[in-house]
């Protein structure tokens, strides 16, 4: 144990001062204002990027800089970071929470919670700024110059017989295993070739025409969680990431590497980075890429034709390619062994994301990509 040494006299030597512990921080109130400063920036960056056409372009454009910036940085670490990230900021504050009520540290927990909030107000505003503003842009529609109009049940029946035609004339041209599933080789040099896309895209197309993101990556650690909680991939705008499960069976993955690579590139709403992903994998020279989207183009279409009209869906289906029928009982079979409570919690969690963001479809916005195919097959077939 340490002591006072002091003079004969009893007295403190001169300039000594007893330690009395380091000092703990900004003060409670000082992280509830700083929080509120954020709340209050986070709803600026949402309504003024809504409400004033010049300013929320000047947002999304920074955005859009910031984010491939990042994206670029994390993506010379070829695992993902994010993962990490969300299993620090998950489990830290759960640990500290237990250790503070454990050892009964009130004061210590009451200026944590405090922190904590100002935490969740800077993990939102981060959020708005680097990706929620990006749902203020135009359809993507009107910025490609065409327009989506509602469709009959028999426009919808002849878009599918023609996913069927397209689909059935790469089915046997990709390559197969023995056992005949697809077999697309390297993850990280499918993500290449998809950004190699994305770039013929943009010179192509003013839209694509934005910084250029880093690869997308496949998930190392959360996999698993994903598919139980049916979730094929993510966008993570805080390092910039686009995340692919490794449950994705094959024939998806360079459509899910596009759907969530559309992300990166400032396309918010699902529909459109659905349409985005088979626009850009379509006209591919790599017959993996223009299979991927035109069998994922056949799925969305022909199941929304059997909504209305499932004999015709059902006979449609039967004019698939033994190859293509295959590789969908692959995909269902994948699918069917994440079903359970845990999977429509899941679905339900971003289904109610998916709602908040603006999107009220929820997570059918997913299927509305069939409005997007049919009016630029009308726009195509006009040309």
């Amino acid at each position: 144990m340490n002591k006072l040494f002091s003079h004969k006299d009893g007295s403190a030597a001169r300039g000594y001062r007893p330690y009395r512990g380091a000092k703990s921080g900004p003060a409670w109130y000082v992280w509830l204002l700083l929080g509120a400063l954020l709340l209050a920036l986070s709803a600026f960056f949402w309504f003024g990027s809504r409400s004033f056409p010049a300013l929320g372009a000047g947002m999304r454009r920074g955005a859009l800089a910031v984010s491939a910036f990042l994206s670029r940085l994390t993506g010379l670490v070829p695992i993902p970071l994010s993962e990490w990230l969300l299993g620090g900021v998950t489990l830290g504050p759960l640990i500290w929470l237990i250790v503070t009520l454990l050892r009964r540290r009130w004061a210590v927990l009451g200026r944590g919670l405090c922190f904590l909030i100002f935490l969740g107000s800077l993990i939102l505003f981060l959020f708005v700024s680097l990706f929620l503003v990006q749902h203020s842009a135009a359809p993507l529609a009107s910025r490609l110059g065409f327009s989506v109009d509602k469709h009959t049940a028999d426009q919808l029946a002849d878009y599918v017989a023609y996913t069927v035609e397209q689909t059935n004339a790469l089915a046997d041209k990709v390559p197969r295993t023995a056992a005949g599933d697809c077999d697309f080789g390297s993850f990280r040099a499918l993500s290449a070739l998809v950004q190699e896309e994305y770039d013929r895209l943009a010179s192509e197309n003013p839209v694509f025409a934005v910084p250029r993101p880093g690869q997308g990556k496949r998930s190392l650690l959360g996999g698993r969680i994903m598919s139980l909680i049916d979730l094929a991939g993510y966008y993570f705008p805080y390092t910039g990431e686009q995340i692919v499960s490794t449950d994705v069976v094959p024939s998806h993955i360079p459509f899910d590497v596009a759907h969530e690579g559309a992300h990166a590139r400032g396309i918010a709403p699902e529909d459109e980075c659905n349409f985005a992903a088979w626009l850009v994998l379509k006209d591919s020279e790599d017959v993996r890429l223009r299979y991927s989207a035109w069998l994922n183009a056949y799925i969305y279409a022909n199941n929304a034709l059997f909504a209305v009209d499932r004999e015709r869906a059902t006979a449609l289906y039967s004019s698939l390619s033994g190859e293509a029928r295959h590789d969908l009982s692959v995909l269902n079979e994948s699918l069917r062994r994440f079903e359970g409570k845990l999977n429509d919690l899941g679905s339900a969690v971003n289904d109610a994301y998916i709602k908040a963001t603006g999107q009220p479809e929820g997570v059918r916005s997913y299927g509305k990509v069939v409005d997007l195919l049919l009016a630029w097959h009308d726009r195509e077939a006009a040309q």
